[in-house]
């Protein structure tokens, strides 16, 4: 077994762009180098990345998921040749066909996007043309010369209503890997349906992921409740849209990493900023909030989720989010090694639970190797039994994860 790696954050998002019946993926080396343009129609450096740039501060890969599905594809007539936009969406009235003679025979077919050239082709024929990444070419016969057609009617499509989307969303989210998932909608009934979600994600499913939302208690250790926005070099982000930036920094934070403290890069000031009774009162209502260092730099409190209700048998260490980022990396580890090298592979036997029970112990050896364990005893505290049934396996793991420095009380004696 090997630890998870972590950094995929999920969001939903209308789109000027992009295909509309999958998840996007979109890593945060595109958005610099441009690339990003190709599926999601925006680069780092324009207005409409606000909320990707966010959550790709802190994590590598985000999935987006189109929610504007009623569009239109931007189309243009050069007499024979039709072509069309791959996607709905207005980029595509922002590209531009070229059609160049080069000697009676051949032609260059050149897309240029935003007046940058995209895509050249040398052909005899319009058949002989092939789709690019912004265009698909149409038609038959012979090419004429055009100094630069654009293409029109592409429209984005009206924002729909939440649950009109969510359904898929949901669908597809179910079934892709990441790990904190960003809701930017403040609506009772989709928090509501968020919750169930993870709930079962997490008790039903097996897959441990976080969703992030925006003021709603939900008193469970799967859902952070954001409830501050900030302005970030100079442009205001709501608490709903900074719900992006949380679920990056989440996904992004290695287990053995704490949140507890983190500097918001460019942060200025905070919306919603509270006083230091108001932060405690807070943290006890589960709160994901920002406060301020003593230089002035906009921080994050406390690294926690909304669960406040504890027992005895789930106390408050179950509302830190680095203990439940140690939870799930052993949850989702164990599951996917379990999976791949003994489910229907090994017997069932004194021998098969030895050898996974090792498995196991390596493992954990490991993680306190890495700080985000500690105490552990090795195989005194790995149990591997026969389960009821003769094909079940039931393993025991004894614990105890390692926690970031958070509080500190100090007293002063002067010495006489």
């Amino acid at each position: 077994m090997t630890v998870g790696d972590r950094g995929i954050a999920i969001i939903p998002l209308p789109l000027s762009w992009g295909a509309t019946d999958r998840l996007i993926e979109v890593l945060s080396t595109d958005m610099l180098t441009g690339a990003s343009l190709v599926s999601v129609g925006f680069t780092a450096f324009d207005e409409q990345s606000k909320l990707l740039n966010l959550m790709l501060q802190n994590c590598y890969k985000a999935l987006v998921f189109r929610t504007n599905t009623n569009g239109q594809k931007a189309t243009a007539t050069l007499e024979d040749l039709t072509v069309t936009a791959k996607y709905p969406g207005t980029l595509g009235n922002a590209i531009q066909i070229a059609v160049v003679d080069i000697d009676g025979t051949r032609f260059d077919v050149k897309t240029y996007v935003n007046a940058s050239l995209r895509d050249t082709q040398t052909v005899t024929k319009i058949e002989g043309l092939t789709a690019n990444d912004f265009v698909v070419f149409s038609g038959t016969g012979d090419l004429s010369e055009f100094a630069g057609e654009p293409l029109s009617g592409g429209t984005d499509g009206a924002n729909i209503l939440p649950a009109t989307w969510m359904p898929d969303f949901l669908d597809l989210a179910s079934v892709a890997k990441w790990q904190t998932m960003a809701v930017p909608v403040e609506d009772m009934a989709i928090s509501k349906n968020i919750l169930t979600f993870i709930t079962d994600q997490r008790d039903g499913q097996g897959r441990y992921v976080q969703a992030v939302l925006p003021n709603y208690a939900a008193d469970h250790e799967g859902i952070i409740n954001n409830v501050n926005g900030a302005v970030i070099d100079g442009v205001e982000v709501t608490p709903i849209e900074f719900t992006a930036w949380v679920a990056g920094a989440t996904a992004g934070a290695a287990i053995t990493d704490s949140n507890t403290a983190k500097i918001i890069t460019g942060s200025s000031d905070i919306e919603g900023e509270m006083t230091n009774e108001g932060i405690i009162q807070a943290l006890n209502r589960g709160e994901f909030v920002l406060s301020r260092t003593q230089e002035n730099a906009v921080k994050v409190e406390r690294d926690i989720n909304s669960f406040v209700s504890f027992t005895q048998s789930k106390g408050k260490e179950f509302r830190k989010n680095r203990i439940i980022r140690t939870l799930d990396e052993i949850g989702t580890t164990v599951r996917a090694t379990w999976e791949t090298s003994y489910m229907g592979k090994v017997n069932n036997d004194e021998n098969g639970r030895a050898a996974f029970r090792g498995d196991l112990v390596a493992y954990l050896n490991e993680l306190q190797r890495i700080g985000a364990i500690q105490e552990f005893a090795g195989a005194d505290d790995v149990e591997v039994l026969q389960g009821i049934e003769l094909d079940a396996v039931l393993a025991n793991l004894r614990i105890k994860p390692v926690d970031s420095m958070e509080y500190l009380y100090m007293t002063i004696s002067i010495a006489s």
